[in-house]
């Protein structure tokens, strides 16, 4: 071999023990058997010659940070970093807000817009709205992603939260007159063939954009877990769910050994434009590391403590 070759493998050996196996030039040069102040110059020229580029992103805050850090585990994913407030319910107002003032402000345009259930989208419902006069034409349509139950807290009325959430903010409000779950899967398959069903189903295979939130496992409300899967989601190992989706920390989705769900499917949520999921600041790590590899994320607003796990759990598991 050439000895302008040699030197260039040489050079190509020394920059990846030093720059991606993180050893130290003393700690080159002892393994080659060479001297530090030559591992030193190999190095120099490396970069002086190409072999070796530095790229800087500058960032304006910590914020910035934890956001690029996330977007190079997953780069499939848009991250929004906030400041932790003072407490996690008003970090988990913040997100909130964060997600209408982004994805639900009219911007002249006209929007199919899914929303999904629980604490989050609760709060979402609760943000302030448009100031002053609305526009005089509608921002588009605003929907559930999934049907409704009888609980008492608003969250899980996805009728009410459309309804309050499309008054607010200038939407046209298309509603889901079925539960979320039924009694069997032919139950649902029955009404599935129903035109009320056929409408909504058209809506989730047309969004532009879906808001909903991912939760831990276990959760309140269950969700009726024991009745529609047994003890497989404890067997998997589940970690959270997307609506009434649960998944592992891998992004695998464990199928229920009763599929009697009226939502959305996690192919639809995939396939629309832009799925943001926002992340309450009492979410595990773990929870949304699965949710962002399941494939049917695209933008996630998390707080920066939060943010901040998730990359450190990302990066040893």
């Amino acid at each position: 071999m050439p000895d302008t070759e040699k030197k260039i493998e040489r050079m190509v050996e020394v920059a990846r023990m030093y720059y991606e196996h993180n050893l130290t030039q003393s700690q080159i040069a002892q393994r080659l058997g060479v001297s530090r102040p030559l591992v030193s110059m190999l190095l120099s020229e490396a970069r002086a010659t190409g072999i070796v580029t530095i790229q800087i992103n500058p960032v304006e805050n910590a914020q910035q940070l934890a956001a690029q850090h996330i977007q190079q585990l997953f780069p499939h994913i848009r991250a929004i970093v906030l400041p932790d407030a003072a407490s996690s319910d008003a970090t988990d107002d913040a997100v909130a807000q964060t997600a209408c003032l982004h994805f639900l402000k009219p911007d002249g345009a006209t929007h199919s817009i899914g929303v999904g259930w629980g604490s989050m989208l609760s709060r979402l419902a609760s943000c302030d709205g448009l100031q002053g006069e609305s526009p005089s034409s509608s921002s588009g349509c605003l929907f559930p992603l999934v049907g409704g139950i009888k609980a008492s807290y608003r969250g899980y009325h996805t009728n009410e939260i459309t309804r309050i959430t499309s008054q607010k903010w200038n939407y046209e409000a298309h509603y889901l007159y079925f539960p979320a779950f039924f009694d069997s899967r032919q139950d649902l398959e029955y009404i599935k063939q129903m035109e009320e069903y056929q409408r909504i189903n058209t809506l989730w295979s047309r969004m532009d954009t879906t808001i909903l939130s991912i939760s831990n496992f276990p959760s309140y409300p269950d969700l009726g877990v024991e009745y529609r899967y047994g003890k497989q989601l404890l067997h998997h190992r589940c970690v959270g769910r997307i609506l009434a989706h649960h998944f592992d920390i891998h992004g695998t989705v464990i199928p229920p050994a009763v599929d009697n769900v009226m939502q959305a499917s996690l192919e639809q949520l995939s396939q629309a434009s832009n799925t943001v999921a926002m992340c309450s600041a009492l979410l595990k790590p773990e929870s949304v590391i699965g949710a962002l590899r399941t494939g049917a994320i695209h933008t996630v607003i998390l707080c920066q403590s939060l943010a901040q796990q998730v990359v450190a759990a990302a990066c040893s598991c």
